[in-house]
C-alpha cells in the first residue's frame, strides 16, 4: 500500500476535495442537507488557501485545508472568538521586538473511514500542513476542530482555549485550540537537520509518500525524477552483483537521511533499489520543481551539492565501521546517529524522541538483540535514554 499526499491543483484535485468531504461529513451526520454532493465554501475560493488531499493509487482518502490570514480572517474565527488570543499574540511580539504575528488555521479535516485509524495519515497531512505554513511565514495557528479528534491536538501540545462548543444547527460539537508555528516545524521536521536549508528553500514543493513495510519506492536500473528524506520508518538499499548473482545490502536508512537525490541531477537509471524495512513516511520532491526552483534562485542547487557531499562522506564511513568496527564501536556509531535524527518533543524540545524499535536498531549495528539491549541498558542506567520495543529516547546533557 501506498499513499501519495499532494497540494489539489488542478480541477479534479479540487474536484476530489469538495466531494470527500461531502462523503465524509455527511455519512457522520453534518452537512448532507446543507450541501449537495459537495463541500465549499467562500474560504476554499481566496488566495490564500491550499487544500491538501491523500491519494490511496487513484483514490481520494483523506483531506484537509490550511488558510493564512485576510482581512476576512480565518474560518476558525467564524465559529470561536480567538481576538482575546490574538490580541495577547500580538502584545508578545511587539514587546520581544519581533514584526507582527502571522496567523493561519486548519480545518475542513476529512479521512474515509477505513483510513481513520492510521495516524500516518493524519500525519502526512499534518506535516504538509506545516511545511505550507512554513512557507506562508506562519508564527501561530488556530483551529476549532471536531471534538471527537481534540485527542490529537492535545498529544501535540496545543493549548486548548474552552470546553467543547456546539456549533450552531448543524450538531457538529467543536473544540478551540491554538499553538505556535515552532514547536510544530521540530515536530515535523525535527529530524532533517542537516537538510534544514534545503527544507527551506523548497518548503511549499514537496509531496508526501505513506508506504507499508515491503513496499518498493525504485528499482535499479529503472529510471527516476523524484529524491525522498526519511521522516519515519525505514529504507534499505541495495544492490544486485550480476557476475555473483548476489544482492548487497549498500545501507539501512531511518529518520533524518536521504535517498535517490541524484536523479535530481540526470536522468540517469538508479543505481541501487530501495525497499521500506517498515512503514515509512517519505518528503518528495521532483527533478522538474527541483531545478525551476534553482534556476529562481541558484543557491538552492549550492545546497544539494553539499548534501550530496556530506552524503559522501557518511557512505564512506558506513561502509568502513561495517567492515572494520568492532561490535562496541557499531553500537556507539549506531546510536550516535540515531540520536542526531531523533526529533525533539514539541512539548518539551530537550527531550528527543526516536521511533527506531530495539530491533531495527540491533540489525542497523549489524549486532545480536541481546547485546544491543545490553548497550541501550548500560546507557539507561546512566540517564542518557530510556528505550522499548518501538522507541529510543534521548535526555539529559545527550539531548541538547
Amino acid at each position: 500500500m501506498s499513499i501519495r499526499i499532494k497540494i489539489a491543483r488542478t480541477e479534479k484535485e479540487l474536484s476530489d476535495v469538495y466531494r470527500l468531504r461531502y462523503q465524509v461529513y455527511s455519512e457522520q451526520g453534518h452537512f448532507a442537507e446543507k450541501y449537495d454532493g459537495a463541500v465549499v465554501d467562500l474560504f476554499d475560493a481566496i488566495p490564500s488557501v491550499a487544500n491538501i488531499i491523500a491519494y490511496s493509487d487513484d483514490t481520494p482518502v483523506a483531506t484537509i485545508r490550511v488558510n493564512r490570514d485576510s482581512t476576512l480572517q480565518l474560518p476558525s474565527d467564524h465559529s470561536f472568538d480567538f481576538s482575546s488570543y490574538r490580541q495577547k499574540i500580538t502584545i508578545q511580539e511587539q514587546v520581544a521586538g519581533r514584526p507582527a504575528p502571522v496567523f493561519a488555521s486548519a480545518g475542513m479535516l476529512a479521512i474515509v473511514a477505513q483510513w481513520r485509524n492510521r495516524r500516518n495519515v493524519f500525519g502526512g497531512l499534518f506535516r504538509m500542513a506545516v511545511d505550507i505554513g512554513h512557507m506562508w511565514g506562519v508564527t501561530h495557528i488556530i483551529a476549532t476542530v471536531n471534538s471527537d479528534t481534540s485527542g490529537i491536538y492535545q498529544r501535540l501540545g496545543w493549548e486548548r482555549l474552552s470546553e467543547p462548543l456546539q456549533l450552531g444547527s448543524l450538531g457538529v460539537e467543536i473544540t478551540p485550540f491554538v499553538t505556535p508555528m515552532e514547536p510544530m516545524y521540530r515536530w515535523a521536521f525535527g529530524m532533517f537537520k542537516e537538510q534544514k536549508d534545503l527544507l527551506d528553500h523548497f518548503s511549499g514543493s514537496f509531496q508526501w509518500l505513506l508506504v507499508d513495510a515491503g513496499t518498493e519506492i525504485f528499482a535499479q536500473d529503472e529510471a527516476g525524477d523524484e529524491a525522498f528524506l526519511i521522516t519515519k520508518g525505514g529504507i534499505d538499499i541495495t544492490r544486485y552483483h550480476e557476475p555473483s548473482d548476489r544482492t548487497l545490502r549498500l545501507a539501512k536508512l531511518g529518520a533524518g537521511d536521504m535517498f535517490g537525490e541524484l536523479s535530481l541531477i540526470d536522468s540517469s537509471p538508479r543505481s541501487a533499489s530501495a525497499v521500506a524495512s517498515r512503514n515509512t513516511e517519505l518528503v518528495v520532491i521532483n527533478r522538474e520543481t527541483f531545478w525551476q526552483k534553482s534556476n529562481e534562485d541558484p543557491s538552492r542547487l549550492k545546497d544539494l551539492m553539499q548534501i550530496l557531499s556530506s552524503r559522501l562522506r557518511d557512505a564512506n564511513n558506513l561502509s568502513m565501521i561495517y567492515a572494520y568496527a568492532p561490535l562496541a564501536e557499531r553500537l556507539a556509531y549506531f546510536t550516535d546517529m540515531v540520536r542526531k535524527a531523533a526529533i525533539p518533543d514539541p512539548r518539551d524540545p530537550t527531550i528527543l524522541k526516536s521511533r527506531v524499535s530495539l530491533q531495527e536498531f540491533a540489525e542497523m549495528a549489524l549486532a545480536p538483540v541481546e547485546e544491543a539491549q545490553s548497550y541501550l541498558e548500560i546507557l539507561k542506567n546512566q540517564k542518557l535514554l530510556e528505550y522499548s520495543t518501538r522507541h529510543i529516547t534521548f535526555f539529559g546533557d545527550e539531548a541538547k
